[in-house]
């Protein structure tokens, strides 16, 4: 699952990724029910975006980073 859109802008998915963490740490498992997207996209995405600085991880869990929430303030 790509995070991007040719555009530069967060894809849906990414998006809806982002504001679920941006609440509060969440493990990938948390968020795959949250977002009733399977773990192992989940797993993808949370790798994708944590190697271009969007997500930050925390012993098990993921949180925003900085970058992320630029990002996210960007594409609304």
């Amino acid at each position: 699952m790509s995070c991007i859109n040719s555009d530069g802008k967060l894809t849906q998915s990414a998006t809806a990724l982002l504001e679920a963490v941006q609440n509060d740490k969440h493990t990938p498992e948390s968020l795959a029910k949250e977002l009733g997207v399977p773990l192992f996209k989940v797993r993808s995405s949370l790798r994708d975006m944590s190697s271009m600085g969007f997500v930050e991880q925390i012993e098990d869990a993921y949180v925003v980073s900085e970058g992320g929430k630029k990002l996210l303030n960007k594409n609304k």
